[in-house]
């Protein structure tokens, strides 16, 4: 009988450390698929988020591609533009380096090719302007304005192109 019980304790024991591993193998795969279904549900939130944001992106796409915005490029009018100005008895200067902005190549190079034509408009203009007025921000505001305006005529008249987006003044001096 004893060797009975021994027997009934030893079954008794390999049963606990068996239900013991199954409980280890039940939780382990447990674990491993609520990972599963966690990494499947972002998956399949990401993708679906991607195929929504691909067709508005398609969709923008076609306007976005037609705004896309080109590198700023900036072509400099040489040499420097040296005007003078007769105010009342004295002799006035203005010495101005001039920079043009645009983002198309095709623009920068009807710049260059059209750039004689383009420097005689400049200095005419510069030319014309009062003195007094052009101490001011303003007057050269305008004055900005005034050089924009006539260059893109100038652009339109003889290349057929548009696209001078800004003049700028990297340098004005006035004596």
């Amino acid at each position: 009988m004893a060797e009975e019980q021994d027997l009934t304790l030893d079954q008794d024991s390999t049963e606990e450390k068996g239900g013991g591993k199954k409980k280890l193998i039940i939780i382990v795969v447990a674990i491993v698929l609520l990972l599963a279904i966690a990494v499947g549900v972002t998956i399949f939130m990401m993708s679906g988020d991607s195929e929504n944001g691909d067709e508005a992106a398609d969709g923008e796409t076609g306007e976005v591609a037609e705004e896309v915005i080109s590198p700023a490029q900036y072509i400099k009018m040489k040499p420097r533009f040296i005007v003078n100005f007769n105010v009342g008895t004295r002799q006035r200067f203005l010495q101005t380096s001039i920079e043009i902005m645009t983002r198309s190549q095709d623009v920068a190079d009807a710049i260059e090719l059209h750039n004689p034509m383009l420097r005689n408009e400049i200095v005419r203009i510069l030319s014309e302007q009062d003195f007094k007025h052009l101490r001011t921000p303003e007057g050269r505001g305008e004055l900005k304005t005034i050089l924009q305006d006539q260059l893109v005529a100038v652009l339109k008249a003889e290349a057929d192109i548009e696209g001078i987006e800004a003049v700028l003044f990297t340098d004005f001096v006035m004596q």
